[in-house]
């Protein structure tokens, strides 16, 4: 037995719908809709470029993702984004896909009631999105509900996330709050089609969830469930670090090369990092252990899943690419004024990774004096390594205090917009930069406002953000940039190496994705993939049928600009520092001449086009 899937395209405008009912994956759905509606020629706010969701399709633990695809108004290309659980929900109202164009005439919910679609205006304001999830609640008593929802951040920025909360008995539960952030897929769900969000309801039983697991018990001759935490140990609780999660354990694993200052650690001795890190061990691991782990506040994502991977302590859900995002990269240092800056992204939507950066870029001009207080209406930010290093915990507190309170005024400020420069910000750091470099041209002089900012480029003004991790993985121009769909282990390898272990990390990345698989499973998943792929969805090789997916994507993506060589100049010193960082002498003596950073990049994209089959390779 294969599962047979249901989808419906939905035109807000016209209230008219389209059932289709054939087998695709999620993101193969989304990318269908794409290629029909031409959106590479659209503007990314334009009501035909089309908004989907779909959920996970293997009924197995971990299956249960919702995937959404959109053009994306910050890398200006076809992008996919994924939250996890809330898949569950929406396989009980029947259907496994959604798309959404046209622009509703008022601000409206799309309301999913077993297969039944309408829509619900909302006449009301919210200031955050649990405001919002709360009023989907009252508003629909007593149904087994879920929902996607947008922030303040959507509204008025190209960096809103769509965010989700598990429903319980009427209320929300905490911890399991979840978000699909990366590329602006909440800004587009609002500014192209004035849609809120996202409510679903159902009462269909899932099938074939037994089948599934024999498949996973008989390669591995274990129970299901001891296959599953004996996989996710670091997500769940890992008794080597006795810590658990992405926030407990990320810190042992990367050490003293996690992002600080804007990304400074390129400037920074090794040893001097190594005295940060025993502060962030202190004030951030310590607290977390305390707090979240020891207290056992582990949450899942919705799904009746074991891993129980979110972890969460004073009302805040903490992970790792978050919180550094908006701690030790804004020279923030105490874990509670992390939580302030948190508290805010979260509620008014903000994808924090792409946040972060924007702040972290933006404190490092004010400190270096190509911004100033009055261009921003907020202090100069303490931006200094030394006094971390030093180890002096009051003046640690002062720093991060003070640190804390300008992101809260910037992040205010960025939604008020009533200084000009913040709808400036609200584009995005390239073009922001590029615009910036303009406006104040009088006080560049060696660096331009770019050289400061961290994010890969594609086309003509197309950027990511990048990962919280210093690792040339992240910083090569792939097709779809920003997720995990690289090699990002620390260390510094020869290009064409990089290449290959990039090419082995999208065949299961990529797929893991186009099923709406979680990948904290990916572990156990992996072996059986292929089998699962065939008994329960009818492919006879779902990592061939999702690289291909992957080539079409490049394909598509190129019409709105290929990979661009390294603007920044932070970027390029990033990369120098590994290679200086793990002692390759041959790249230390070639990056002396910097401009070889981007001849690095040309032979990773080519060795990587090669293997791939495509054209994605760098001009230079």
């Amino acid at each position: 037995m294969v599962i047979k899937m249901k989808g419906v395209l939905i035109n807000v405008k016209s209230k008219k719908f389209e059932v289709i009912e054939k087998n695709f994956l999620p993101i193969e759905w989304g990318f269908y809709w794409h290629e029909k509606f031409e959106t590479y020629k659209l503007d990314p706010y334009h009501p035909n470029n089309v908004f989907t969701m779909s959920s996970g399709v293997l009924p197995i633990v971990g299956g249960h993702r919702l995937v959404f695809t959109f053009k994306s108004p910050l890398w200006d290309g076809f992008y996919f984004s994924t939250l996890g659980g809330a898949g569950y929900q929406f396989k009980k109202t029947g259907l496994t896909h959604l798309a959404i164009v046209g622009k509703a005439e008022k601000p409206s919910l799309v309301v999913i009631d077993n297969g039944n679609i309408e829509l619900f205006e909302v006449k009301e304001e919210f200031s955050s999105v649990y405001e919002l999830t709360d009023y989907i609640v009252e508003n629909f008593k007593d149904k087994n509900l879920r929902s996607v929802v947008v922030g303040e951040a959507s509204k008025k920025t190209s960096i809103g996330a769509l965010f989700s909360q598990t429903i319980r008995n009427g209320e929300r539960v905490e911890g399991s709050e979840d978000w699909a952030a990366r590329g602006g897929g909440g800004s587009v769900l609002y500014r192209a089609h004035n849609i809120l969000g996202i409510v679903f309801y159902g009462d269909k039983e899932e099938e074939l969830e037994e089948e599934a697991k024999k498949i996973v018990e008989n390669h591995y001759k274990e129970k299901f469930i001891k296959v599953v935490i004996e996989h996710t140990k670091k997500y769940r609780f890992d008794e080597k670090t006795g810590t658990g999660g992405t926030f407990g354990n990320n810190w042992i694993l990367y050490k003293e090369k996690v992002p600080i200052f804007n990304w400074r650690m390129p400037y920074i001795s090794k040893e001097e990092r190594e005295k940060i890190l025993k502060v962030i061990f202190k004030n951030y691991l310590e607290v977390f252990n305390k707090e979240a782990i020891e207290t056992k506040n582990w949450a899942n994502c919705g799904e009746p899943c074991p891993v129980v991977c979110k972890k969460y302590r004073n009302k805040n859900k903490v992970d790792y690419e978050p919180y550094a995002a908006n701690g030790t990269l804004l020279g923030i240092f105490d874990l509670y004024e992390v939580d302030k800056v948190m508290k805010k992204v979260d509620s008014l939507g903000f994808d924090a990774i792409e946040i972060g950066n924007l702040m972290a870029w933006v404190f490092e001009l004010l400190d270096v004096g190509l911004l100033k207080e009055e261009d921003l209406g907020i202090k100069k930010p303490i931006f200094n390594h030394k006094i971390v290093a030093e180890g002096d915990l009051e003046k640690i507190k002062e720093m991060s205090e003070h640190n804390s309170e300008q992101a809260l005024t910037f992040i205010d400020n960025l939604i008020k917009q009533e200084l000009e420069i913040y709808k400036i910000l609200a584009l995005g750091k390239r073009k922001a930069g590029k615009v910036l470099n303009e406006k104040f041209k009088y006080r560049v002089k060696e660096k331009k406002f770019n050289d400061y900012a961290v994010y890969v480029a594609k086309g003509g003004w197309g950027e990511i953000g990048s990962n919280l991790y210093w690792t040339p993985g992240f910083f090569i121009p792939l097709p779809i940039h920003g997720k995990y769909l690289t090699y990002y282990k620390p260390e510094f390898l020869e290009p064409e190496k990089l290449a290959e272990l990039i090419v082995d990390s999208i065949k299961l990345e990529m797929t893991i994705e186009n099923l709406g698989m979680c990948r904290f499973h990916r572990r156990w998943v992996k072996p059986v993939l292929k089998e699962l792929g065939k008994k329960i969805l009818g492919r006879e090789d779902i990592e061939r049928d999702s690289i291909e997916l992957y080539r079409k994507i490049a394909e598509f993506n190129k019409k709105t600009g290929g990979p661009e060589k390294i603007e920044s100049e932070r970027v390029k010193d990033l990369i120098v520092g590994l290679a200086k960082e793990y002692d390759n002498k041959e790249w230390i003596e070639k990056f002396k001449d910097k401009e070889m950073v981007n001849e690095y990049i040309k032979r990773v994209l080519d060795k990587y086009s090669e293997l791939l089959n495509i054209d994605w390779r760098l001009r230079v």
